[in-house]
């Protein structure tokens, strides 16, 4: 019997390694507070080989809902080179002396998001 070249891709062990998104939807409350926070932040995530893909410049960036009912103010997007490290980063006293000042100056929510475990 022969094996499409679909059941090989299938068949074949993955060694993709997916990277991991941290996504904050944020409302600023204090501006100026918030700015020490970006520069923290950002410093944080370039320390674990991250990057920042949206949000930028602060406090504006584009936001369009384009479905649905999303009341967000400003969205955040982290690209960090796997999922752990993005877990790794969020949890780290770097980035938790830099969450401070966010949550001291905005509310909103921070998500980890996994991305597609196998190239398109």
């Amino acid at each position: 019997m022969a094996v499409t070249g679909d059941a090989k891709a299938q068949a074949a062990p993955s060694t993709f390694v997916p990277k991991g998104y941290v996504v904050f939807d944020l409302e600023i409350r204090q501006p100026e507070g918030y700015e020490a926070y970006r520069l923290d932040g950002q410093a944080s995530i370039r320390h674990f080989g991250g990057r920042v893909l949206s949000g930028e410049p602060a406090p504006r960036g584009v936001v369009e809902v384009l479905e649905g009912d999303w009341p967000t103010r400003r969205l955040v997007i982290a690209e960090f080179p796997t999922v752990a490290v993005a877990r790794a980063w969020y949890h780290s006293d770097l980035y938790q002396a830099a969450a401070r000042k966010r949550q001291a100056t905005s509310t909103g929510r921070v998500l980890l998001v996994g991305g597609w475990d196998r190239p398109w």
